[in-house]
């Protein structure tokens, strides 16, 4: 016979708490599903859009980064206020994030990619309704350590209205 102990009652309850907490910040998060269709029209939306020089502050992986675009070109990067030594720079602009995602879900259709291991990997995403940006990206992956997001935390035009 199981003793049901309070201190067992507690734990129990403060599971189901985290658990509900949990389920309801994924579900209130106004996101869909990653799939090629809306990277493909995201990116459609974002050339349509003419925008050619930019400002965009993110948060990813835990760290801070300021982008500057003039006429489609990355001028000025910084990660948590330092210069990245990476000499790509355009990795970190609006196509550069496509291209990350494209990645993600290359990796994800890969049973021998970083993600194997039997976990199901969720993508999910918001892009811009009218720009196509992305505004928040998230992995996970049941439970495991694969999980990351980004979020935008700014985004500013500097070539029009």
């Amino acid at each position: 016979m199981r003793i049901v102990t309070r201190a067992n009652v507690l734990l129990m309850v403060a599971a189901f708490a985290m658990a509900a907490a949990g389920a309801i910040l994924w579900l209130r998060e106004p996101v869909t599903p990653l799939t090629r269709e809306g990277l493909a029209g995201a990116r459609q939306r974002w050339r349509e859009s003419g925008i050619a020089s930019y400002e965009l502050r993110y948060r990813m992986h835990g760290s801070e980064y300021a982008v500057r675009t003039k006429s489609r070109i990355v001028e000025d990067v910084a990660v948590n206020g330092q210069v990245p030594t990476s000499g790509n720079w355009s990795v970190y602009g609006v196509e550069g994030l496509f291209d990350t995602l494209a990645q993600e879900l290359d990796n994800a259709a890969d049973p021998a990619g970083p993600f194997a291991g039997g976990k199901a990997i969720l993508l999910r995403v918001r892009f811009h309704p009218e720009l196509g940006y992305v505004e928040r990206y998230l992995r996970s992956s049941g439970g495991g350590a694969r999980g990351a997001s980004l979020d935008q935390v700014n985004f500013r035009r500097l070539d029009g209205p």
